[in-house]
């Protein structure tokens, strides 16, 4: 039987490849918790830093002495994606090439990759310095969304709506640094990069797709709910997302563009866009991996498809492990926000009729910050109904009924 060596304890990831049949190894960051779910499929938990390609490598080539080649090397975690690729490659295994899994984390080489695609929006990239220099370069009043190049969870996200807004914006991140710096980013070492872009409006949704060899399946397109202006912190998700067929195909056509512009020919994909009303489809982001969010269980609920196994078949070259029928229409999850920073006291909730599971990150006893990222979000509610709209409404109401108190911290 051979192996596949796994970095990052994906515990769905886990499981897609113990349905395949093949031994499973995973490689971890030192000291990082591995839930059970992982260590009930595992021969064996290897720990290393799967963010750094000759250490990940090295743990790699002595497994394979011991166990022969790997299968597959693969990843569905955001940081291991480049180290995933980059072994995978060097080992003649199907992967994601290491080009691909580098534009979709920079998130400025993917823009200048569909620049001249219908998806495509006007946008500036560089230090923070670059960044006001370029929206001072338009009319005042001009929107746009900056953003870390490289960041992810809504962390970073920010709508700046005039001039004055970005030299607001750029006196904050640039805290402690001194008066705006001279010269061009690479003359900045160790400066903080951003991209900016006008601001899309319209609804947002996110593509989950598998490709092997090149090919394209789209298996669901998320509806997503956010906090929107100014940090457009995600709140919800529902698939099956409520579309007209046309605009569906819209979508779908603009994530195959992005893929085949990426160079993303094999595995998972979660691609982020805004439908405009005037310009159609625009890519917010995409990734080599699974969306975030409990998206995945969504799809596999309300469409019997699991993202994991279908990318797992995808690289074997094989037809998926299983084919559930869907367990209802349509599947949502909605997220408990933080009232205020604070200490977490007391936490309790009402049962709400539709809902799948509850989770929470966060229980009494816990500090609270203010809502900055998806990370500050407290738990959330899985519901299943008959309609997305039905859905979505149920498993909001139900995190609204979430009751929270929180003592302020001491001044």
């Amino acid at each position: 039987m051979t192996w596949i060596c796994l970095l990052g304890p994906s515990t769905t990831g886990s499981q897609a490849i113990a349905l395949h049949g093949h031994r499973l190894v995973v490689l971890a960051q030192p000291d990082q918790a591995i839930p059970r779910e992982v260590t009930a499929h595992a021969e064996r938990v290897v720990f290393c830093d799967i963010t750094d390609h000759d250490a990940t490598r090295t743990a790699v080539d002595r497994l394979a002495g011991e166990l022969g080649p790997p299968r597959l090397v693969v990843s569905f975690t955001e940081h291991a994606q480049e180290v995933s690729a980059r072994i995978a490659t060097g080992l003649g295994l199907p992967s994601v090439s290491p080009a691909a899994a580098a534009h979709a984390r920079d998130k400025a080489a993917m823009r200048r990759l569909l620049a001249d695609t219908p998806y495509a929006w006007p946008y500036a990239a560089g230090t923070a310095d670059e960044i006001v220099d370029a929206v001072r370069a338009e009319p005042d009043g001009v929107a746009w969304i900056v953003k870390p190049a490289d960041g992810a969870g809504s962390a970073g996200v920010t709508a700046l709506e005039s001039h004055a807004g970005v030299e607001r914006w750029h006196a904050k991140v640039t805290a402690g640094r001194g008066h705006r710096t001279q010269g061009t980013a690479g003359e900045q070492a160790g400066a903080v990069h951003y991209i900016a872009e006008h601001a899309a409006t319209g609804p947002e949704f996110s593509v989950e797709a598998v490709s092997a060899a090149g090919r394209h399946t789209i298996l669901a397109i998320t509806a997503k709910q956010t906090t929107g202006s100014p940090n457009f912190i995600e709140t919800g998700h529902v698939v099956p997302a409520p579309l007209p067929e046309g605009d569906g195909e819209r979508l779908e056509d603009a994530v195959r563009c992005v893929l085949d512009r990426l160079g993303i020919h094999h595995g998972a994909s979660h691609t982020e866009l805004r439908l405009d009303p005037v310009h159609g489809p625009v890519v917010i982001e995409t990734h080599t991996r699974v969306g975030g969010d409990c998206i995945p269980e969504l799809v596999r609920l309300a469409t019997g498809r699991d993202q994991y196994d279908h990318a797992i078949a995808a690289l074997l070259g094989t037809d998926p492990a299983q084919s559930p029928a869907p367990a209802a229409p349509a599947a949502a999850v909605s997220f408990v926000m933080p009232p205020a920073p604070g200490a977490l006291t007391a936490l309790s909730l009402t049962p709400t009729h539709g809902i799948l599971r509850w989770h929470f990150d966060r229980t009494p006893g816990a500090d609270l910050t203010g809502l900055h990222s998806s990370h500050d979000r407290i738990g959330y509610a899985i519901a299943l109904a008959e309609t997305p709209a039905e859905a979505m409404r149920t498993a909001a109401e139900a995190t609204a009924g979430v009751r929270l108190q929180v003592i302020a911290p001491t001044p």
